[in-house]
């Protein structure tokens, strides 16, 4: 006990509180990365599952009331822009023609189908983009 002094046993307790606090930290991070994969595996079988379910609709019954809910839906889409189109030729003298040309992306038109680009902006929240002209 006489080689022990206050120097080493506060050296010892130091090393001692150094040695838990590393092992707490790896502890509480493996802890961590674990669930954080457990949610990221269990997020990607519900994504799969819905992958699956959504081109096993097609094939049901549902699926095609769906499909041709969306086709009807697209259609009315275009017959309204062209109803628009109408109505603004005949309220203007000069006439104009308007269509659909595609989708808002970020700050980019992105050029697409009347049918696709309605497809998109349902799909990915954007929006649609009308031209109009002068006859």
């Amino acid at each position: 006990m006489e080689s022990l002094n206050k120097f080493k046993i506060i050296t010892i307790i130091v090393l001692c509180l150094f040695v838990f606090a590393v092992a707490a930290m790896y502890s509480n991070t493996k802890d961590a990365s674990q669930s954080k994969m457990e949610m990221k595996q269990q997020e990607q079988n519900e994504q799969a599952q819905e992958n699956t379910n959504n081109s096993d609709m097609a094939d049901t019954p549902q699926g095609e009331d769906r499909l041709s809910n969306i086709e009807t839906n697209l259609s009315n889409l275009n017959m309204r822009v062209d109803e628009l189109s109408s109505k603004v030729n005949n309220n203007s003298s000069n006439g104009l023609d308007c269509r659909i040309i595609g989708s808002m992306s970020g700050d980019n038109i992105e050029q697409l189908s009347p049918d696709a680009a309605v497809e998109e902006a349902r799909n990915n929240n954007s929006e649609i983009v009308i031209s109009c002209s002068l006859q």
